[in-house]
């Protein structure tokens, strides 16, 4: 028995559904924008806040909020160990990060408030900031954490979150 095929339309596309559509998970070229708008904004903590308010809905923040986090506690991402990746290159590692903040008060605290800041823009972020939180309070924590003087940072940082 000869079946006949059924007829199809010429010129017709296959529309593929957005839900089935995904986004490449890209935390260097996140690290790479965010670095450089960190760099360039100087060293008022002020214009730091507004590069990171502004940059949220351009950025994914909830997609690579550990990335956020590591790179504005440590300066850059962090490997499984608690190293820096950022293989000797300054452009992909920032100085307005936590560790390289003097261990005054008031500088701390200044720190507190960009975060404080960001939390508040961006609800989501709250529970990535309290995971990066636990992770640098850990009792074994990574060496890079207790090499840049945490301990001394973390309580004037905490209680202003």
């Amino acid at each position: 028995m000869n079946k006949h095929q059924k007829p199809v339309l010429t010129g017709q596309r296959f529309k593929t559904r957005k839900r089935d559509e995904k986004e490449k998970f890209e935390p260097t070229v996140f690290r790479d924008t965010l670095v450089q708008g960190l760099n360039e904004a100087g060293d008022d903590l002020e214009a730091v806040a507004k590069f990171l308010d502004s940059t949220g809905s351009r950025l994914d923040y909830r997609r690579y909020a550990d990335t956020l986090f590591d790179i504005l506690v440590a300066g850059s991402m962090l490997a499984p160990g608690g190293t820096r990746i950022d293989d000797g290159d300054k452009t992909k590692k920032t100085n307005h990060c936590v560790f390289s903040a003097n261990e005054d008060h008031e500088t701390i605290r200044n720190y507190a408030q960009v975060f404080n800041k960001l939390i508040r823009r961006y609800k989501y972020l709250e529970k990535a900031f309290e995971d990066e939180m636990k992770k640098a309070l850990r009792p074994h924590s990574p060496s890079s954490f207790l090499k840049h003087g945490w301990q001394k940072k973390m309580p004037t940082l905490l209680p202003r979150l």
